[in-house]
């Protein structure tokens, strides 16, 4: 199942989307989801970052398409973005936002198909699961997972290290780490005492009780220890295999 954005302030088209995806899902076998913003003002306020695809009107009211991709990006990098115009000038504009294509108005079926055939072929390719949802307290982001260093506890906020050192971003985030335990327990990461959850792939090396991770120093407790080692180890394995 795909779940879909329609970002349209004029009715007729996004009764047509709509239409279009309908049809090409009953033609294809695929299940959506489909929900309808009448401007860029309302996406953004409910955006929760579990859209797997976006169709935006470049001219709206209040908030164009342009500005709204933008403002889209700084929560959420990942998710493909089609843009809607009367005019192909105005779509070139959208490699600024990252937007993956255009559809021109008025909006054939033809052309709708064979658009949305070569975004989901790229969702699939992208392995839109290996990323989580971060709601932070003003904001919900999606992140890749690999691009998160560790994750730590303060009180009751995780607190996401992403990044390098020297260009880190953090999220935080009011949750339990038993919580991020459950989702991070497919991936490479590992506890390296009670207050921090490490991904593997950034452990440069562990000296004594001291594990750095991508130039970083965090203490590793005695009761983790020795599970902690053996989860680096068998991750080292695993890679040279």
């Amino acid at each position: 199942m795909y779940k879909i954005a329609i970002v349209e302030d004029e009715l007729s088209y996004a009764q047509t989307l709509t239409k279009y995806i309908e049809k090409y899902g009953k033609q294809n076998d695929i299940s959506f989801i489909c929900n309808h913003f009448k401007n860029g003002v309302h996406f953004l306020e409910e955006y929760d970052a579990s859209y797997d695809l976006i169709f935006m009107d470049i001219q709206m009211p209040y908030i164009n398409g342009m500005d709204t991709a933008q403002k889209l990006r700084e929560i959420d990098s990942q998710v493909l973005l089609i843009f809607i115009t009367n005019l192909s000038q105005y779509a070139i504009k959208g490699y600024s936002v990252n937007a993956f294509d255009y559809v021109l108005k008025p909006i054939s079926y033809h052309d709708f198909a064979m658009k949305i055939s070569h975004a989901l072929r790229r969702i699939s390719a992208t392995k839109k699961e290996d990323s989580i949802m971060i709601q932070t307290t003003t904001k919900t982001v999606r992140v890749p997972v690999d691009k998160i260093r560790y994750i730590e506890i303060d009180g009751h906020h995780l607190i996401y290290h992403i990044g390098p050192p020297s260009n880190e971003t953090t999220y935080h985030q009011y949750a339990t780490m038993k919580s991020i335990l459950d989702k991070m327990e497919n991936y490479d990461f590992s506890r390296c005492n009670n207050c921090y959850l490490v991904n593997l792939y950034y452990v440069q090396n562990i000296f004594g009780y001291t594990v750095t991770v991508d130039g970083y120093e965090l203490q590793i407790s005695q009761p983790r220890k020795k599970e902690f080692v053996s989860d680096f180890k068998n991750y080292s394995e695993k890679k040279l295999k």
